[in-house]
């Protein structure tokens, strides 16, 4: 009989690693503690994403009983489309793009990750060629806009605050900022936004000057983390760890900026100095508030007026705060 005991404890090992294998449920025990796995979308655009590769890499995450798989986009338009591809969990967009995407799949907002604030609004600057020294000499020029994104926003504001009709100037439509930079060396762009250290490269062109910043014109580039609604749903407490993760992983940023750049070199290939601007500038925040609110109908609004909004739906019926009430009670001012 004693030469069948080390087979029974091997089959009874073999036994146990079987019925583990076959969990589906998302969770695992390690060390006897229960973690959960969420796919994380992040984007690689400059400034984003800072605060989740810090959570990662402190180990914020891990302590918080996450599994956080992150995976690299270019845009964050790219994490919505992972989302209603099935790729991720959770993904991240600014507001122009966020409107315009929530009414496909079942996608709802969990929290807003930046707000523009007077460092951010400075930052983003209205580059225009010689010649141009106010805004109504913008009249019969050619604005540079890249398509389909906030910009097309922001151009709009800022000539109803300039008082300037849409009809007295030209719009031209660009698809990546170095066809932008071209654009506005060959004469074919006479102005264009611009922030970060992007900017410096517009700077960099002959008789390009600043002319005003996005504070003229009365609005600010805000972004939000979104998830599917099920997962959402099914794993409240994971999605309340994951931000009570990310909230330590902003706080790490906002002490450790050089840190912050050298992690940004490491993952990214980002030059430490321009990713230490991009840093500078980025107000990194997790809430959602009444103004949080009325940014995103007052920006459905006039998509919906453009007829630029393709999908109708409620903006409170996309969204799912209670995780964030849980995790970070204070943070959530909107009812």
């Amino acid at each position: 009989m004693k030469k069948f005991k080390p087979l029974l404890v091997s089959l009874s090992i073999i036994a146990s690693l079987a019925v583990a294998g076959c969990s589906s449920s998302g969770t695992a025990k390690s060390n006897g503690k229960e973690t959960a796995t969420i796919r994380m979308a992040i984007d690689t655009a400059a400034g984003g994403s800072f605060q989740f590769r810090a959570a990662e890499k402190q180990g914020y995450f891990g302590k918080n009983g996450i599994k956080a798989n992150l995976s690299n986009f270019a845009y964050g338009i790219d994490t919505v489309n992972a989302i209603l591809t099935e790729q991720a969990d959770t993904g991240l967009a600014a507001d122009y793009a966020l409107l315009n995407s929530l009414g496909k799949g079942d996608m709802v907002i969990i929290s807003t990750l930046t707000r523009g604030n007077e460092v951010s609004l400075k930052d983003n600057e209205l580059l225009v060629r010689d010649g141009i020294k106010n805004a109504s000499d913008l009249k019969g020029k050619k604005l540079g806009v890249a398509k389909g994104t906030v910009y097309e926003y922001i151009w709009s504001k800022y000539l109803e605050a300039k008082k300037m009709n849409e009809k007295d100037i030209t719009f031209v439509p660009y698809s990546t900022p170095d066809e932008a930079i071209v654009g506005m060396k060959k004469g074919d762009i006479d102005a264009v936004w611009s922030s970060g250290a992007l900017k410096d490269k517009f700077k960099s062109i002959k008789g390009v000057t600043a002319l005003n910043n996005l504070e003229s014109a009365g609005v600010s580039i805000d972004s939000y983390l979104l998830a599917n609604r099920s997962f959402v749903e099914k794993n409240p407490k994971a999605v309340e760890n994951a931000l009570k993760a990310l909230s330590e992983g902003i706080d790490y940023v906002d002490h450790n900026k050089k840190e912050t750049a050298k992690l940004a070199f490491e993952q990214l290939k980002l030059p430490e100095q321009d990713a230490l601007k991009d840093i500078e500038r980025q107000n990194y925040v997790l809430g959602f508030t009444k103004e949080d609110a009325k940014h995103l109908e007052d920006m459905k609004t006039w998509l919906e007026e453009k007829g630029k909004l393709k999908d109708q739906y409620e903006l409170k019926d996309k969204l799912n705060l209670e995780p964030l009430k849980k995790a970070l009670p204070e943070s959530v001012t909107y009812k």
